[in-house]
Protein backbone atom coordinates (compact mmCIF):
# COMPACT_ATOMS: atom_id res chain seq x y z
CA UNK A 1 0.00 0.00 0.00
CA UNK A 2 1.37 3.25 -0.79
CA UNK A 3 2.64 5.67 2.61
CA UNK A 4 0.81 8.85 1.64
CA UNK A 5 -1.64 9.36 4.59
CA UNK A 6 -4.82 11.01 4.08
CA UNK A 7 -6.43 12.42 6.69
CA UNK A 8 -9.78 10.33 7.28
CA UNK A 9 -13.50 11.81 7.06
CA UNK A 10 -15.56 12.00 10.24
CA UNK A 11 -17.97 8.91 10.53
CA UNK A 12 -21.34 10.32 11.88
CA UNK A 13 -22.94 8.29 13.83
CA UNK A 14 -26.73 7.63 12.21
CA UNK A 15 -28.44 5.86 15.14
CA UNK A 16 -30.34 9.34 16.32
CA UNK A 17 -28.14 11.84 14.80
CA UNK A 18 -29.37 15.40 16.71
CA UNK A 19 -28.27 17.54 13.20
CA UNK A 20 -27.58 15.88 9.53
CA UNK A 21 -24.55 17.12 8.01
CA UNK A 22 -25.07 17.39 4.30
CA UNK A 23 -22.27 15.04 3.96
CA UNK A 24 -23.96 12.43 5.26
CA UNK A 25 -25.91 10.63 2.25
CA UNK A 26 -29.80 9.66 2.52
CA UNK A 27 -30.86 6.66 2.25
CA UNK A 28 -34.78 5.87 0.98
CA UNK A 29 -36.47 2.79 0.91
CA UNK A 30 -39.40 3.03 -1.58
CA UNK A 31 -42.87 1.44 -2.00
CA UNK A 32 -45.68 2.43 -4.05
CA UNK A 33 -49.35 2.34 -4.97
CA UNK A 34 -48.28 1.64 -8.24
CA UNK A 35 -44.97 0.81 -10.03
CA UNK A 36 -45.38 4.23 -12.26
CA UNK A 37 -45.83 6.31 -9.36
CA UNK A 38 -42.39 4.57 -7.78
CA UNK A 39 -40.51 5.16 -11.01
CA UNK A 40 -41.42 8.60 -11.81
CA UNK A 41 -40.86 9.66 -8.14
CA UNK A 42 -37.06 8.34 -8.22
CA UNK A 43 -36.81 10.31 -11.88
CA UNK A 44 -37.68 13.36 -10.52
CA UNK A 45 -35.35 13.11 -7.38
CA UNK A 46 -32.42 12.10 -8.66
CA UNK A 47 -32.85 13.81 -12.03
CA UNK A 48 -32.28 11.33 -14.24
CA UNK A 49 -33.88 8.15 -15.90
CA UNK A 50 -32.41 5.08 -13.65
CA UNK A 51 -35.65 2.68 -15.43
CA UNK A 52 -35.23 1.94 -19.18
CA UNK A 53 -38.71 2.66 -20.60
CA UNK A 54 -38.78 -1.14 -20.63
CA UNK A 55 -39.43 -1.03 -17.16
CA UNK A 56 -42.69 -0.43 -16.45
CA UNK A 57 -43.52 -2.74 -13.57
CA UNK A 58 -41.20 -2.86 -10.09
CA UNK A 59 -41.17 -6.52 -9.72
CA UNK A 60 -37.25 -7.06 -8.30
CA UNK A 61 -35.34 -4.79 -5.58
CA UNK A 62 -33.16 -1.98 -7.39
CA UNK A 63 -30.68 0.68 -6.11
CA UNK A 64 -29.89 3.73 -7.70
CA UNK A 65 -27.88 6.58 -6.60
CA UNK A 66 -27.01 10.34 -7.26
CA UNK A 67 -25.85 13.51 -6.18
CA UNK A 68 -29.41 15.68 -5.79
CA UNK A 69 -28.71 19.26 -4.73
CA UNK A 70 -25.08 18.80 -3.32
CA UNK A 71 -26.42 15.58 -1.50
CA UNK A 72 -25.49 11.88 -2.07
CA UNK A 73 -28.99 10.36 -2.19
CA UNK A 74 -29.98 6.97 -2.41
CA UNK A 75 -33.06 5.35 -3.35
CA UNK A 76 -34.02 1.88 -3.02
CA UNK A 77 -37.00 0.83 -5.24
CA UNK A 78 -38.37 -2.21 -3.20
CA UNK A 79 -41.11 -4.34 -5.43
CA UNK A 80 -43.96 -2.59 -5.88
CA UNK A 81 -47.08 -4.24 -3.90
CA UNK A 82 -50.11 -3.43 -5.93
CA UNK A 83 -48.96 -4.44 -9.18
CA UNK A 84 -47.34 -7.41 -8.42
CA UNK A 85 -48.52 -10.59 -7.32
CA UNK A 86 -45.23 -12.76 -5.86
CA UNK A 87 -44.80 -15.72 -4.28
CA UNK A 88 -44.08 -15.37 -0.58
CA UNK A 89 -40.62 -16.79 -1.04
CA UNK A 90 -39.71 -14.21 -3.78
CA UNK A 91 -41.44 -11.32 -2.11
CA UNK A 92 -38.88 -12.17 1.22
CA UNK A 93 -35.91 -12.60 -1.31
CA UNK A 94 -36.51 -9.16 -2.34
CA UNK A 95 -37.04 -7.76 0.65
CA UNK A 96 -34.10 -8.84 1.97
CA UNK A 97 -32.63 -7.27 -0.96
CA UNK A 98 -34.07 -4.10 0.18
CA UNK A 99 -32.94 -4.58 3.47
CA UNK A 100 -28.91 -5.00 1.82
CA UNK A 101 -28.89 -2.08 -0.30
CA UNK A 102 -30.07 0.29 2.57
CA UNK A 103 -28.36 -0.99 5.21
CA UNK A 104 -27.25 0.42 8.25
CA UNK A 105 -31.10 1.35 7.81
CA UNK A 106 -33.09 3.73 5.48
CA UNK A 107 -33.79 7.29 6.84
CA UNK A 108 -36.94 7.23 5.52
CA UNK A 109 -39.54 4.83 4.42
CA UNK A 110 -41.26 6.57 1.70
CA UNK A 111 -44.89 5.30 0.40
CA UNK A 112 -45.80 6.63 -2.77
CA UNK A 113 -49.69 7.07 -3.84
CA UNK A 114 -51.72 8.93 -6.34
CA UNK A 115 -53.54 11.58 -4.81
CA UNK A 116 -56.50 10.76 -7.33
CA UNK A 117 -56.59 7.02 -6.93
CA UNK A 118 -56.89 6.97 -2.59
CA UNK A 119 -59.26 3.75 -2.15
CA UNK A 120 -60.16 1.95 0.58
CA UNK A 121 -57.42 -0.90 0.23
CA UNK A 122 -54.49 1.73 0.33
CA UNK A 123 -53.69 0.75 3.36
CA UNK A 124 -53.67 -2.90 2.88
CA UNK A 125 -50.88 -2.23 0.33
CA UNK A 126 -48.60 -1.45 2.95
CA UNK A 127 -49.36 -5.01 5.43
CA UNK A 128 -46.54 -7.10 3.32
CA UNK A 129 -43.77 -4.34 4.39
CA UNK A 130 -45.60 -4.11 7.89
CA UNK A 131 -45.45 -7.67 8.61
CA UNK A 132 -42.44 -8.20 7.24
CA UNK A 133 -40.27 -5.00 9.10
CA UNK A 134 -42.92 -4.69 11.84
CA UNK A 135 -45.70 -2.26 13.66
CA UNK A 136 -42.86 0.78 14.27
CA UNK A 137 -41.36 0.76 10.43
CA UNK A 138 -44.91 3.10 10.30
CA UNK A 139 -43.17 5.94 12.53
CA UNK A 140 -40.39 6.70 10.00
CA UNK A 141 -42.52 6.05 6.70
CA UNK A 142 -43.15 9.02 4.84
CA UNK A 143 -46.51 9.03 2.58
CA UNK A 144 -45.46 10.80 -0.78
CA UNK A 145 -48.76 12.20 -2.78
CA UNK A 146 -46.98 12.06 -6.18
CA UNK A 147 -48.80 13.63 -9.20
CA UNK A 148 -47.72 16.08 -12.43
CA UNK A 149 -50.95 17.67 -12.99
CA UNK A 150 -51.22 21.15 -13.01
CA UNK A 151 -53.08 22.09 -10.41
CA UNK A 152 -52.89 24.33 -7.10
CA UNK A 153 -51.46 22.01 -4.55
CA UNK A 154 -53.64 23.65 -1.90
CA UNK A 155 -56.67 22.74 -4.10
CA UNK A 156 -55.60 18.66 -4.15
CA UNK A 157 -54.77 19.04 -0.42
CA UNK A 158 -58.52 20.16 0.66
CA UNK A 159 -59.80 17.20 -1.37
CA UNK A 160 -57.36 14.38 -0.05
CA UNK A 161 -57.98 15.32 3.49
CA UNK A 162 -61.54 14.97 3.09
CA UNK A 163 -60.63 10.85 2.23
CA UNK A 164 -61.22 8.96 5.03
CA UNK A 165 -58.83 6.21 4.30
CA UNK A 166 -55.68 8.59 3.54
CA UNK A 167 -56.96 10.30 7.30
CA UNK A 168 -56.65 6.81 8.64
CA UNK A 169 -53.06 5.88 6.59
CA UNK A 170 -51.82 9.11 7.54
CA UNK A 171 -52.77 8.85 11.21
CA UNK A 172 -50.79 5.57 10.99
CA UNK A 173 -47.68 7.25 9.80
CA UNK A 174 -47.84 9.93 12.50
CA UNK A 175 -49.32 12.64 10.09
CA UNK A 176 -46.17 12.40 7.72
CA UNK A 177 -47.10 12.90 4.46
CA UNK A 178 -46.02 15.45 1.44
CA UNK A 179 -47.93 16.57 -1.85
CA UNK A 180 -44.99 16.08 -4.69
CA UNK A 181 -45.87 17.57 -8.17
CA UNK A 182 -43.89 16.35 -10.66
CA UNK A 183 -44.28 18.85 -13.38
CA UNK A 184 -43.26 21.59 -11.52
CA UNK A 185 -40.14 19.99 -9.72
CA UNK A 186 -38.73 19.19 -13.29
CA UNK A 187 -38.41 23.06 -13.23
CA UNK A 188 -37.79 24.12 -10.08
CA UNK A 189 -36.87 21.65 -8.27
CA UNK A 190 -38.31 22.84 -5.13
CA UNK A 191 -40.54 19.73 -4.56
CA UNK A 192 -37.10 17.48 -4.27
CA UNK A 193 -35.80 20.15 -1.90
CA UNK A 194 -38.90 19.88 0.33
CA UNK A 195 -38.75 15.63 0.42
CA UNK A 196 -35.45 16.20 1.84
CA UNK A 197 -36.19 18.92 4.58
CA UNK A 198 -39.00 16.15 5.27
CA UNK A 199 -36.87 13.56 5.82
CA UNK A 200 -34.53 15.16 7.51
CA UNK A 201 -37.23 16.70 10.06
CA UNK A 202 -38.09 12.82 10.45
CA UNK A 203 -34.58 11.51 10.99
CA UNK A 204 -34.00 14.22 13.89
CA UNK A 205 -37.21 13.60 15.37
CA UNK A 206 -37.03 9.37 15.06
CA UNK A 207 -33.50 8.72 13.75
CA UNK A 208 -33.12 6.27 11.14
CA UNK A 209 -34.85 3.33 11.06
CA UNK A 210 -33.12 -0.15 12.22
CA UNK A 211 -33.78 -3.40 13.32
CA UNK A 212 -32.65 -6.90 13.85
CA UNK A 213 -32.36 -7.50 10.57
CA UNK A 214 -31.06 -4.34 9.39
CA UNK A 215 -28.35 -4.65 12.36
CA UNK A 216 -27.16 -8.36 11.40
CA UNK A 217 -27.32 -7.95 7.51
CA UNK A 218 -24.71 -4.68 8.48
CA UNK A 219 -22.69 -6.88 10.64
CA UNK A 220 -22.29 -9.77 7.53
CA UNK A 221 -21.82 -7.10 4.88
CA UNK A 222 -19.16 -5.45 7.05
CA UNK A 223 -17.57 -8.89 7.19
CA UNK A 224 -17.87 -9.91 3.56
CA UNK A 225 -16.19 -6.14 2.24
CA UNK A 226 -13.37 -7.14 4.32
CA UNK A 227 -12.93 -10.63 2.03
CA UNK A 228 -13.64 -8.70 -1.27
CA UNK A 229 -11.07 -5.86 0.16
CA UNK A 230 -8.46 -8.48 0.82
CA UNK A 231 -9.09 -10.19 -2.73
CA UNK A 232 -7.92 -6.99 -4.50
CA UNK A 233 -5.23 -6.44 -2.44
CA UNK A 234 -2.71 -7.36 -5.20
CA UNK A 235 -4.66 -4.60 -7.58
CA UNK A 236 -5.25 -2.34 -5.25
CA UNK A 237 -1.60 -1.85 -4.67
CA UNK A 238 -0.37 -1.98 -8.15
CA UNK A 239 -2.75 0.84 -8.76
CA UNK A 240 -1.56 2.96 -5.78
CA UNK A 241 2.11 2.33 -6.88
CA UNK A 242 1.29 3.71 -10.35
CA UNK A 243 -0.64 6.86 -8.83
CA UNK A 244 2.83 7.79 -6.81
CA UNK A 245 4.20 7.05 -10.60
CA UNK A 246 2.03 10.07 -11.89
CA UNK A 247 1.61 12.65 -9.27
CA UNK A 248 2.84 14.24 -6.18
CA UNK A 249 1.66 16.28 -2.93
CA UNK A 250 -1.74 17.24 -2.68
CA UNK A 251 -2.52 15.99 -6.50
CA UNK A 252 -1.69 12.67 -5.51
CA UNK A 253 -3.16 12.80 -2.17
CA UNK A 254 -6.83 13.91 -3.79
CA UNK A 255 -6.22 11.22 -6.56
CA UNK A 256 -5.68 8.20 -3.78
CA UNK A 257 -8.57 9.64 -1.73
CA UNK A 258 -10.72 9.33 -5.32
CA UNK A 259 -9.50 5.91 -5.65
CA UNK A 260 -9.93 4.26 -2.00
CA UNK A 261 -13.81 5.54 -2.26
CA UNK A 262 -14.07 4.22 -5.97
CA UNK A 263 -12.90 0.68 -4.39
CA UNK A 264 -14.81 1.15 -0.59
CA UNK A 265 -17.51 1.72 -2.91
CA UNK A 266 -17.20 -1.33 -5.09
CA UNK A 267 -16.62 -3.79 -2.24
CA UNK A 268 -20.01 -2.97 -0.68
CA UNK A 269 -21.92 -3.24 -3.55
CA UNK A 270 -20.94 -6.23 -4.11
CA UNK A 271 -20.92 -7.44 -0.57
CA UNK A 272 -24.04 -6.24 -0.30
CA UNK A 273 -25.18 -8.56 -3.27
CA UNK A 274 -23.82 -11.30 -2.13
CA UNK A 275 -25.04 -11.11 1.36
CA UNK A 276 -28.71 -10.46 -0.19
CA UNK A 277 -28.62 -13.53 -1.18
CA UNK A 278 -27.62 -15.70 2.13
CA UNK A 279 -29.47 -13.72 4.84
CA UNK A 280 -32.44 -14.77 5.94
CA UNK A 281 -31.77 -16.92 8.88
CA UNK A 282 -32.43 -14.22 11.64
CA UNK A 283 -35.60 -13.48 10.30
CA UNK A 284 -36.77 -17.59 10.08
CA UNK A 285 -35.04 -17.85 13.65
CA UNK A 286 -37.68 -14.84 14.96
CA UNK A 287 -40.76 -16.85 13.37
CA UNK A 288 -38.93 -20.22 14.47
CA UNK A 289 -39.80 -19.34 17.97
CA UNK A 290 -43.42 -18.57 17.56
CA UNK A 291 -43.80 -21.73 15.11
CA UNK A 292 -42.28 -24.34 17.84
CA UNK A 293 -42.77 -22.55 20.53
CA UNK A 294 -39.86 -21.17 23.36
CA UNK A 295 -38.46 -24.40 24.98
CA UNK A 296 -37.32 -25.57 21.71
CA UNK A 297 -35.92 -22.67 20.12
CA UNK A 298 -33.99 -21.59 23.06
CA UNK A 299 -32.87 -25.32 23.22
CA UNK A 300 -31.81 -25.77 20.42
CA UNK A 301 -29.35 -22.27 20.75
CA UNK A 302 -27.76 -23.43 23.13
CA UNK A 303 -26.80 -26.50 21.54
CA UNK A 304 -25.95 -24.40 18.81
CA UNK A 305 -22.30 -24.09 20.42
CA UNK A 306 -21.80 -27.65 20.24
CA UNK A 307 -22.79 -27.66 16.49
CA UNK A 308 -25.61 -29.77 14.46
CA UNK A 309 -25.99 -32.58 16.78
CA UNK A 310 -25.85 -30.22 19.77
CA UNK A 311 -28.81 -28.54 18.19
CA UNK A 312 -30.93 -31.41 18.29
CA UNK A 313 -30.37 -32.55 21.32
CA UNK A 314 -30.50 -29.16 22.86
CA UNK A 315 -34.14 -28.52 20.77
CA UNK A 316 -35.09 -31.76 22.04
CA UNK A 317 -34.51 -31.24 25.57
CA UNK A 318 -35.45 -27.68 25.25
CA UNK A 319 -38.85 -28.40 24.26
CA UNK A 320 -39.58 -31.15 26.85
CA UNK A 321 -38.73 -28.12 29.70
CA UNK A 322 -40.83 -25.95 27.43
CA UNK A 323 -44.10 -28.13 26.71
CA UNK A 324 -46.39 -26.05 28.27
CA UNK A 325 -45.55 -23.37 25.33
CA UNK A 326 -45.71 -26.19 22.60
CA UNK A 327 -42.81 -27.40 20.25
CA UNK A 328 -41.58 -30.48 18.69
CA UNK A 329 -38.15 -30.97 18.14
CA UNK A 330 -38.21 -33.28 15.01
CA UNK A 331 -39.56 -29.88 13.77
CA UNK A 332 -36.91 -28.10 15.24
CA UNK A 333 -34.07 -30.15 14.16
CA UNK A 334 -35.55 -30.04 10.53
CA UNK A 335 -35.91 -26.47 10.31
CA UNK A 336 -33.05 -25.19 11.49
CA UNK A 337 -30.88 -27.70 9.48
CA UNK A 338 -32.66 -26.48 6.47
CA UNK A 339 -31.90 -22.89 7.68
CA UNK A 340 -27.99 -23.78 8.28
CA UNK A 341 -28.45 -25.70 4.62
CA UNK A 342 -29.20 -22.53 2.75
CA UNK A 343 -26.60 -20.35 4.54
CA UNK A 344 -23.71 -22.72 3.75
Amino acid sequence: MASVKVKPRRRLSLDNPPNMSRETPLRMLVFGDSSQDQISLTRSVLGQDVFTRDEVNISATKKNSGVVQERNITLVNAPNLQDNDLPDSILHKELRKAVCFSCPGPHAVVFVVDPFHLTSNTMDILKPMVHYFGECVLKHTLIVLYHERGMRTQSIEDEVKKNKSFRALAEKCSQNYLFFNGEVNWTEGNQTQALLTKVEKMVREQGMFSNMEFKDAEKRIQIEERFIKKSKEKEIRETLKALENQHSGEALASEILRYEEKIQLECREKAELVVADKLGFTLRLVDYAVAVGKGAFVGALLGFAVGYEGMAVGAAVGAGLGAALGGAANAVWSYIYKSFTDAH
